[in-house]
């Protein structure tokens, strides 16, 4: 009799436990339906809009994008105002161009030589002789309208400025020509003219190879190759049936069929070995080895040797030892006699105790036990 009570019991129990489950489940539930429906129908818990970094609450102004807004009276770049726009048309065509129903408008920001990396300022251009009616941002920093074409604000010259578009920021085309930061193409193909890559590009009659010089610059040149044949190796390398190419130079003798493409800018073919367009006289093909450590000084100059010879790019170093020699710095080397900067034996050094101090712009002063050295100079006794 007791067990079947206690059964009883501990059903009874089980029973409660369940029952107050589905009623707190049941409570939590509505609870957060109710707590939803409040939230949405409370307009301070809505989704803030916000312009600059900062939360808009005047109902009249008017996000347009990430830099353009307006309100009743005004027109804003970021933090700049507009004191000439026409507000009621003033509409945004990217992050960087605007216009209104009179003008078109260039706005970027610039940072100062005295505070560079504490303030951004920003900059409202009026586009010079814009016509605002035709008027259009063609992206990448490009716009145009019925008769000009302008970057970054500026106008530049182009033959059928109907038909340009952009094609990234260095590039443009129309139908007559491509162009390379502003400049045509010589012989371009611009109907035709397309990207490959980085470094490649081509339209219905060329190859291009096109490389960055420094300044914002580049260079771009034909490739005479086979079309049909033409293949690109890396950023740097190609080749057809007959020629291989390293950037724009034809690599002279090369043998396109058996040609290797080695570390910095090292390479060979069953006849040659190559520094970049450069043909290494002389070399070994089968010994030739780059040096690992040139990866880890930088590439003011590389090393490589083969079982006769040492070379630095493509120059022989008459006085280094293949076995022993070793990569001390992106200039210094040395061998068990002797320690170098560059191709130059560095007079009178101790190789044993040679040691070099690098700086950012490439390993200058060294010393010895005895002396210190600035590129491959001695300068004084220790």
């Amino acid at each position: 009799m007791k067990t079947r009570i206690s059964l009883y019991w501990k059903t009874a129990v089980d029973l409660y436990k369940f029952a107050r489950w589905i009623f707190k489940t049941l409570f939590k539930t509505i609870f957060l339906i109710i707590g939803s429906i409040f939230s949405k129908s409370n307009p301070d818990e809505k989704e803030k809009i916000r312009f600059n970094g900062k939360v808009v609450t005047d109902e009249n102004f008017i996000v347009l994008n990430n830099s353009f807004a307006k309100d009743l009276t005004t027109a804003y770049y970021k933090s700049r105002s507009f004191s000439y726009a026409d507000v009621p048309t003033f509409e945004a065509l990217d992050d960087h161009y605007a216009k209104d129903e009179n003008k078109a408008y260039y706005c970027d920001e610039y940072r100062d030589g005295k505070n560079y990396y504490l303030t951004k300022h920003q900059r409202i251009l009026e586009v010079k002789n814009a016509d605002s009616s035709s008027f259009l941002s063609l992206t990448n920093g490009y716009a145009k309208d019925n008769n000009n074409a302008w970057f970054e604000g500026r106008p530049f010259a182009v033959k059928d400025v109907s038909s340009l578009v952009s094609i990234n920021y260095h590039f443009v085309k129309d139908n007559v020509f491509a162009y390379l930061n502003l400049q045509p193409v010589s012989r371009s193909d611009g109907k035709t003219f397309e990207i490959i890559n980085d470094n490649f590009a081509k339209d219905r009659s060329n190859i291009y190879y096109y490389g960055y010089t420094g300044e914002g610059q580049h260079n771009i040149c034909i490739l005479p190759c086979d079309r049909q044949s033409f293949q690109i190796l890396d950023y740097r390398y190609s080749r057809d049936n007959i020629n291989v190419f390293f950037l724009g130079f034809r690599l002279k003798d090369a043998h396109p069929e058996t040609f290797q493409i080695l570390d910095d800018d090292y390479s060979k073919d069953k006849n040659n070995v190559y520094f970049r367009e450069r043909k290494i006289t002389g070399a070994d093909i089968e010994t030739f080895e780059v040096f690992k450590e040139n990866e880890m000084y930088g590439h003011d100059v590389n090393y490589a040797r083969d079982k006769h010879s040492v070379f630095m790019d493509d120059k022989k170093m008459t006085d280094a030892d293949t076995s022993s020699f070793r990569v001390l710095g992106e200039n210094y080397s040395s061998d068990n006699q002797h320690v170098f900067y560059k191709t130059f034996l560095v007079k009178n050094a101790d190789p044993s105790t040679y040691k070099i101090y690098p700086h950012d712009m490439g390993d200058a002063d060294s010393e010895d036990e005895s002396y210190q050295y600035h590129e491959g100079t001695r300068l004084a006794r220790k």
